[in-house]
């Protein structure tokens, strides 16, 4: 197990945690960093263009909870994609794990996808660059062994992306335990028809295959970032912005011959969108449906295609209906949008978010780590 290797043979992590107005989940997922008992980290939080004052709240934060010799790096977004600074970046591998912290201010909102494109990038270029990236969502709180069975997994299992298991933080019930290989593509893009296991698979080992894993918590090989960059062009694909990122990228690792894995003790509790504007936000219901019809696209078999489009746009429509019924005329026009954007190849941001998303969060400082989205499934 990796909890027993000295911290000088321990694979080095970058943890790269995004912000976007909610300094509040950010921080107290931050706490939960410190409390892991893996020590060869280094913690990135990536703000994202938040309109709030966020990364002052982060960084009085780390001045107060860092301790004495503690080392807080602030970098651009030019900065970080090029490595960071030299004699910067010298003192941080000089300090313990719990003792340092590196903020990248994003001029604007990037996305999940974009966002984490430079905490990924800057990772992989700066000195004593990492052998494993973690992408953590800010509304995340980790249970201390998670990271080390995460890692241990990932060697045990030579797995290029090692998932975690997500627990809801309000219920305590389990939320993600893989995704059944036996429906992985329809399970994406209709998930009312394949729903997601709401049981722990029964197996032996302390790790188990899935087509894909959960984005919030999700341990990404270097050697697996590389090689998707080097067949892509990216990591994450930015024209998703959010939403299906993470199957995305799964299959493209494993396109370039890495096992997807889940680790079956590593734990995350996450609040499920709640500090997000939970299922009445209108930006979550716009990014589901349109970047199901952009991967379906990619993914569907042909045969399966005219089946799936007919069915998604009478399910959207019959959707659009409900909120109209409702008098939630936002979230049918967010819809619709989605609907259309889709079939029209529209990608990236939706050129609503900023307006929804004050509308949603106005300046409380309260928005979701996922470009401030809950699931709309």
């Amino acid at each position: 197990m990796s909890q027993d290797l000295a911290p000088e043979r321990q694979p080095n992590v970058a943890i790269s945690i995004l912000n976007w107005n909610g300094w509040r989940d950010t921080i107290e997922c931050l706490e939960s960093v410190r409390q892991l008992q893996y020590t060869n980290y280094l913690t990135i939080v990536v703000e994202n263009g938040s309109w709030d004052d966020s990364a002052e709240r982060i960084t009085a934060w780390a001045r107060e909870r860092l301790g004495p010799g503690h080392v807080l790096a602030e970098y651009s977004r030019q900065t970080a994609l090029q490595g960071g600074e030299a004699s910067t970046e010298k003192a941080l591998d000089a300090v313990p794990s719990t003792s340092r912290l590196v903020l990248i201010r994003n001029e604007e909102n990037l996305g999940f996808t974009g966002g984490n494109n430079v905490g990924i990038q800057y990772a992989l270029s700066r000195r004593g660059n990492a052998d494993f990236v973690l992408l953590l969502n800010n509304d995340a709180v980790l249970m201390p062994t998670c990271l080390t069975e995460l890692v241990a997994v990932g060697r045990r299992a030579d797995a290029g992306v090692v998932g975690a298991i997500m627990m809801d933080r309000a219920t305590g019930k389990l939320w993600f335990a893989g995704i059944d290989e036996k429906h992985p593509t329809p399970r994406l893009l209709v998930p009312a028809l394949f729903p997601r296991s709401r049981e722990m698979p029964r197996v032996a080992a302390d790790f188990f295959p899935s087509p894909w894993v959960w984005g919030g918590t999700m341990l990404i090989g270097a050697e697996t970032l590389v090689a998707v960059h080097r067949a892509k062009g990216r990591f994450l694909d930015p024209a998703l912005f959010i939403y299906g990122d993470e199957a995305e990228f799964c299959r493209a690792a494993r396109a370039e011959g890495f096992k997807i894995v889940v680790a079956r003790k590593a734990v995350t509790y996450h609040k499920g969108g709640s500090s997000g504007g939970g299922r009445l936000n209108p930006l979550a219901y716009y990014y589901f449906y349109r970047n199901r019809i952009l991967l379906a696209r990619r993914f569907v078999p042909a045969y399966w295609k005219p089946l799936f489009h007919f069915g998604n746009s009478l399910f959207c429509l019959l959707r659009v209906c409900e909120k109209l019924v409702h008098k939630r005329f936002r979230h049918a026009r967010a819809i619709l949008c989605g609907l259309y954007d889709g079939y029209g190849g529209n990608m990236g941001k939706w050129r609503y978010h900023d307006a929804e998303g004050k509308k949603v969060h106005g300046h409380s400082s309260e928005a979701s780590p996922r470009a401030g989205l809950a699931r709309a499934d």
